[in-house]
Formats: C-alpha cells, structure tokens, sequence
C-alpha cells in the first residue's frame, strides 16, 4: 500500500514538469509564428516596437511571478476571512506558488525573452549587412547585448518592487484572475 502511494506522488512530481514543457513548447512555437509573421512585414521601427513588448513582457511576467513567490500567507489569509475580493483567489496562487512562479517566469518570461532575440536577428535580416567586415560581427553582438541588457536591466529593477509590493501585486492579479473564474 505505501509503495503504492509513492509511486503515484512519483509520477506527480514528473507529471508537472512535463506539463509545463508543453506549455513552454506551444506557447513558444505560437509566439513565434506570430511575431515571424508580422516581422518579415514589418518595418525597422515596428520590430523594435515589437522587441520592446516581448522585453516588457517578460519583465512584468517575471515580476508577477516572484511577487507570488514572496507573498504572505497569513495576510491573504486574514483577507479572506474579512471576505477580501480576490483573497481566496490570492491564496491559491500562494499555495501553488512554484507552478505559478514556473508559468509566469519560466515560460511566459523566459519565452518572450527568447522572442525578443529572435526579433532581433529579424532586424539584423531587414538591416542586411554584407560588407564581409567587422561590422557583421559587432552589430549582432550589438543588438543581441542590448537586448538582454535590457531584459536583464528591467527583471533587477522590478524585483525590489515586486518583493516589497508582492501582497499588492498578488491581491491584483487575483481580482484580475478572479474576472475568469466561474462562480458557483
């Protein structure tokens, strides 16, 4: 009976991860197809437009899910027995803290990061450099550079905010997530 038990907890534990590669795999491919879409017909200014909402993007969505990460317990907790809006919806995000942690920063983030530079080789196609110089190694060493300083740059300095402000953020986007859940 109990090796019964820890071979189901086992398959759970892989079960998640699994999911979540997945997860990582179609929105990744989705985002993708998309922004290769709009890119190849889009101007200089548009994908850089485009690079700065998947930089922003992954910024927010890594906030978000440290800010559930840090979150407290007892003040949701206490909210909810004050029948709070969106505590009850806060607290759940707090108990499964690392799987949203993982959707929001390690998928959702991390994804658009990677799109970010992937819309940053698209620049380097429309600016065509073929000069056979210096300048074909320094530009995309350039533009990929800036883009994850940028990312990297924005992810700092939203953590401190994130970790000071985690209930607020948490209490926010459980009244936003609460808008989609059905109610009995």
């Amino acid at each position: 009976m109990k090796k019964d038990k820890k071979q189901k907890k086992s398959k759970k534990l892989w079960l998640w991860p699994v999911e979540i590669l997945l997860l990582a795999i179609v929105l990744s491919l989705s985002f993708s197809i998309l922004s290769e879409m709009v890119l190849t017909k889009a101007n200089l200014i548009i994908a850089i437009i485009i690079i700065l909402v998947f930089i922003s993007i992954s910024i927010f969505f890594d906030m978000l899910g440290l800010a559930v990460a840090t979150a407290s317990l007892e003040s949701f907790t206490s909210m909810a027995s004050r029948k709070v809006k969106g505590s009850k919806q806060a607290l759940s995000l707090i108990k499964n803290a690392d799987r949203v942690s993982s959707i929001c920063a390690d998928v959702i983030g991390d994804v658009c990061g990677i799109l970010a530079g992937a819309a940053g080789a698209s620049i380097l196609a429309k600016i065509a450099i073929t000069s056979g110089s210096f300048l074909e190694i320094l530009v995309p060493s350039l533009i990929s550079s800036i883009i994850a300083g940028l990312t990297i740059f924005g992810k700092a300095a939203c953590k401190r905010f994130a970790m000071s402000h985690c209930d607020g953020i948490t209490l926010r986007l459980a009244k936003f997530l609460n808008i989609f859940t059905r109610k009995d």
